[in-house]
């Protein structure tokens, strides 16, 4: 569950779907084991649980601190929720990324005559932008991208980041930058 998934994953959303469902399960596991212990005020009798284990659990609670009197405490349970929203969210940026792929929508850089072109590989996922000879530029252009969170990659010859939402704006707006200095 610990291994990241990455958008480029050929099967990131099934991953993602899985590691989702995975997560409630826990969830839910979790909720009906503190509910039982304030029901009953020991972990004993629990259903698929060994009664060293339960032990072990009433002993740990006994000696933990007076907020802390639940197998899970409520810091555990709400890292677990944020955890879940967190990859739903993940879910729905990755669907959204690939309904803009299926579509074949495109965004139109309009970098005619700026003497650079702004390309979305999706195959990497990264918004890159080419400059010619090998992506030699002057200083205020390497800082207006670096201020835009773009990277010099060697391998590739270009700026580059992450391509998401973000990118698209940070592109969108060094190339009216770069237009208003012509």
């Amino acid at each position: 569950m610990n291994k990241p998934i990455y958008a480029t994953d050929e099967n990131a959303l099934e991953q993602l779907r899985a590691r989702l469902a995975e997560q409630k399960s826990t969830h839910e596991e979790m909720k009906r084991k503190n509910q039982y212990y304030r029901k009953n005020g020991t972990m004993k009798g629990y259903p698929d649980m060994v009664d060293e284990e339960a032990e072990r659990i009433d002993k740990r609670i006994d000696g933990d601190y007076s907020w802390c009197k639940a197998p899970y405490p409520q810091y555990i349970l709400q890292n677990s929720n944020q955890q879940m929203k967190a990859t739903e969210a993940r879910i729905k940026q990755l669907e959204k990324e690939e309904a803009r792929a299926e579509s074949g929508e495109e965004t139109d850089y309009k970098t005619d005559g700026l003497g650079f072109e702004v390309h979305e590989n999706r195959d990497i996922g990264r918004l890159q932008i080419f400059f010619p000879n090998g992506g030699r530029v002057d200083k205020a252009t390497y800082e207006s991208l670096r201020k835009r969170g773009f990277v010099f990659s060697r391998t590739n010859e270009a700026f580059q980041r992450q391509l998401n939402e973000n990118s698209r704006w940070a592109a969108k707006r060094f190339v009216e930058e770069q237009r208003a200095l012509l």
